[in-house]
């Protein structure tokens, strides 16, 4: 255009401009002819009056800079009057006045008109109002597209990056220069970015891809992004730029994966609890017919050592067996508050002779530290557990820290823990500084009967037995460990705000046989039946028997002012043991009851009861703990 006018001008040199102005009176653009050195218009056309709704009369021999807004207009005119010829020329963006106070943004393009005596120039406009709007609605997307909270890139055909937002940045951690330019393959590992070459942005370019993506932050941390692509097309329909939407789930599979792991440790709990259940009954008469063997033998010296190794076999089963109930959170359990520091302190008197002299044992312990509600041999096993874990860890020796302290879980911290519930807690730690546990280990170091230790060192059931317990009461456990660097356990109990407390007393009973009372025992399983009939009568008590809740109605109604009491299993198929009490205590409200579990006070509560409310006696029991809960159930 510039060139175009520069040769009319040369053409046309007149001093009246009558030809020239027959030429820019064609041009499809607002044109004018300046006067700079009183910046008065000697000449407009048609389009210039279009543009502003001036008439004529009201723009020749007027001053331009009535018609122009400027920003500064003293570096205007300087730059105005400083043309020269053989410039190109100058542009501004400036508003243009026009009637009724209309204002309109343009572009201006002055130019100096040669070989004339006066010093005009030619003035050339340009409304800019369309580009001034696409402008804003390009800086408008532009901001929102940096603003949008999920990932966003554009990458040409061959994945060369030209366009991230910020989110994109916050996601890989990068500055802005260190990313356009790059291929996007580039900030994955190097796997999938060979993979991106070879497949993904061949899919993306036929019309799409979405899936998840290993990706590294400059920091070199690993994180997992769903990402999704999609392709801009021209007129023709052909793909120009691809475009690549990322979210960086990295928390939401670390959360899916805990949920997967509590899912998997409650069905393992449930498998384990079944199982030790059901062995608790076999326990329980292989130990009832023992002890009921070794008083009829009279203290035969040739078989008693016999039966000290089956009593000794029987009751490892039941150790273990109680472990798999800890950890199933179904173990019988006696609750009581107590002082964890006071707890911690009276085990450390023993516990370097348990964790040998190469290791040092320190204890940093809150003075002030709330009291907890468990039962007090479950806490101990917690500690010895994690102690002797510790000091497994440690074969070279080195150091063992146990510390407490009050702590608060809020609701931020349950997001990253659904399991736990938000309040105040005991917090005591168990750290040492061995060898460590990788990844993987830590992924499944509550499983029972999975150990690190060689064969026969170890059962596998001493951490899940600690988590067991943890669960069973309402706590929380976490792990943190690195290899080389020692591990920490961190145990989260549900916090008793007490000042004082009052231990239970227990008045021990020395009568422990009957007195030809009537029991009636209620049991499912035959050889747990048959052995308490055994043993009771032994005892010196009369026995009725019931396979089954139904059974159980009637020999009551036919014996009902005869029995005594009733000795029934909690858990049975048809009537349970609840519904048979409700029943019973309906014909005669004062008849003693006695329930045998093998379950914690939670599966009792579902029942529609309240531990603390009922007596009942845990399996595997031996007759003499049968004796002495009998006794004490008399007595009261």
């Amino acid at each position: 255009m510039e060139i175009s006018v520069q040769k009319m001008i040369e053409d046309n040199i007149h001093p009246d401009f009558d030809p020239f102005f027959n030429i820019l009176e064609t041009f499809p653009e607002s044109a004018l002819i300046i006067d700079l050195d009183t910046m008065s218009v000697i000449y407009a056309n048609q389009n210039f009056f279009n543009l502003s709704g001036f008439r004529q009369d009201e723009v020749i021999s007027k001053s331009f800079l009535n018609f122009i807004i400027v920003p500064n207009l003293s570096d205007f005119l300087k730059e105005i009057n400083e043309i020269e010829l053989q410039k190109e020329g100058l542009n501004f963006d400036l508003v243009l006045k026009g009637q009724r106070n209309t204002i309109l943004p343009i572009q201006l393009f002055c130019q100096k008109i040669p070989e004339t005596k006066q010093n005009y120039a030619f003035f050339y406009i340009k409304n800019s109002t369309e580009l001034r709007r696409l402008e804003v609605e390009r800086n408008m997307l532009s901001h929102a597209l940096r603003q949008v909270n999920e990932g966003l890139g554009l990458f040409d055909l061959e994945g060369t990056i030209i366009f991230v937002n910020e989110s994109f940045l916050d996601t890989f951690g990068y500055e802005r220069g260190e990313v356009i330019g790059k291929n996007i393959g580039s900030f994955f590992s190097p796997f999938i970015g060979y993979e991106f070459q070879l497949n993904i942005l061949p899919a993306s370019l036929k019309g799409g891809w979405n899936g998840e993506l290993k990706a590294i932050r400059k920091d070199g941390k690993e994180i997992t992004v769903f990402m999704s692509t999609s392709t801009v097309k021209d007129d023709d329909g052909q793909p120009v730029v691809v475009v690549a939407v990322l979210n960086d789930i990295t928390l939401h599979k670390q959360l899916e994966a805990q949920l997967r792991q509590s899912q998997k440790m409650e069905a393992i709990g449930q498998l384990a609890g079944g199982v030790a259940h059901d062995f608790n009954n076999l326990l329980t008469v292989i130990e009832g017919y023992i002890d009921l063997l070794k008083s009829k033998l009279n203290g035969n010296t040739s078989v008693d050592s016999y039966i000290k190794q089956m009593k000794k076999a029987t009751e490892r089963a039941v150790s273990l067996t109680r472990q798999l109930l800890t950890f199933s959170r179904r173990q019988v359990v006696q609750p009581k508050i107590i002082d964890v520091n006071k707890t911690i302190k009276e085990l450390s008197k023993m516990l370097n002779r348990l964790i040998g002299e190469h290791i040092e044992l320190i204890t940093n312990l809150n003075h002030n530290v709330w009291k907890i509600k468990i039962d007090p041999n479950q806490f101990e096993q917690v500690l010895l557990n994690l102690i002797v874990n510790a000091r497994d860890a440690m074969p070279k020796g080195g150091e063992l820290i146990i510390e407490t302290e009050q702590i608060k879980l809020d609701k931020n911290y349950q997001r990253f823990h659904p399991d736990v519930k938000p309040g105040d807690y005991v917090l005591i730690k168990v750290t040492d500084t061995g060898v460590g546990m990788s990844e993987e280990v830590q992924q499944r170091i509550f499983e029972p009967f999975f150990t690190t230790k060689g064969k026969g060192k170890g059962t596998g059931l001493g951490l899940a037995t600690v988590y067991g317990i943890i669960k069973q009461n309402n706590g929380h456990i976490a792990v943190q460990s690195e290899l080389e660097k020692g591990t920490t356990f961190s145990v989260y109990l549900p916090a008793i705000k007490a000042k004082s407390y009052q231990e239970e007393n227990h008045v021990a009973n020395t009568h422990l046989r009957g007195s030809g009372q009537q029991i009636l025992v209620v049991e499912d399983e035959y050889l747990v039946r048959e052995l308490i009939c055994d043993t009771l009568r032994n005892l010196g008590y009369k026995v009725l028997e019931a396979a089954n809740g139904e059974q159980a109605l009637k020999v009551f109604e036919q014996h009902a002012d005869e029995i005594d009491l009733v000795l029934t299993d909690l858990i049975m198929p048809g009537i349970n043991g609840k519904k048979l009490a409700d029943r019973l205590q309906r014909e005669k409200p004062d008849v003693r009851l006695l329930f045998m579990t093998g379950y914690d006070d939670n599966a009792i509560s579902k029942q529609g009861m309240v531990a603390e409310d009922i007596d009942y006696i845990s399996k595997p029991f031996s007759p003499a703990k049968l004796a002495k809960k009998l006794d004490d159930v008399f007595a009261s």
